[in-house]
């Protein structure tokens, strides 16, 4: 019996998506967009596989944080609009509930990695940032990350470089990475 995953089976279970999250397109991709997921995913595989000897899941493990916590301090720090954003807004933006975000929040209030305040125009809603620990622990992660990618762009030859660099590139435009990037731009791993 076979442990190949059936991609086709797996990108019909996910594509019942929201057009927020395929910037307007619609909900059933077409074969050329699979195809498109298909060679994302098998890159995102393989930079995987550079790793960072497990460095990034030792920054989690030694602040204690669980996933869903990693992933919104990770959304807090590339947030760019003015004030910081409603935590419905992170749950909305993280497809979690309320009450898992909130107890999440908690913990990390506790851990004093990121602030709650109230917002000023509505006060049954509360504002989150990250404090510089915050930042401090979600820098860990990036640099820890972004030691693969160095490993994996190091053993591309010129044109491969070149060609990834226009394609990547042209996506980093994009409204939704812009501030990521923008956030991540000139950072060296430590």
């Amino acid at each position: 019996m076979s442990t190949k995953p059936n991609i086709e089976a797996t990108l019909d279970q996910s594509s019942e998506v929201s057009p927020e999250q395929t910037g307007g397109a619609a909900s059933d991709p077409g074969p050329e967009v699979r195809e498109t997921a298909v060679r994302i995913g098998v890159l995102v595989r393989r930079l995987f596989a550079y790793g960072d000897g497990g460095r990034s899941l030792q920054v989690a493990d030694e602040h204690g944080l669980s996933f869903i916590q990693l992933k919104a301090m990770i959304g807090l720090s590339t947030v760019e609009s003015e004030g910081a954003p409603c935590i419905q807004d992170v749950a909305e933006e993280l497809g979690v509930s309320m009450p898992a975000l909130s107890r999440a929040f908690d913990g990390l209030v506790r851990k004093k990695l990121i602030s709650r305040s109230e917002d000023p125009d509505d006060r049954r809603r509360r504002r989150i940032e990250l404090t510089a620990a915050g930042n401090e622990v979600v820098n860990q992660f990036i640099y820890s990350r972004m030691e693969g990618a160095l490993r994996f762009s190091a053993s591309l030859d010129e044109a491969e470089r070149e060609a990834l660099d226009h394609a990547v590139g042209m996506l980093l435009e994009r409204e939704d990475i812009a501030p990521i990037y923008r956030h991540l731009e000139g950072i060296e791993p430590q």
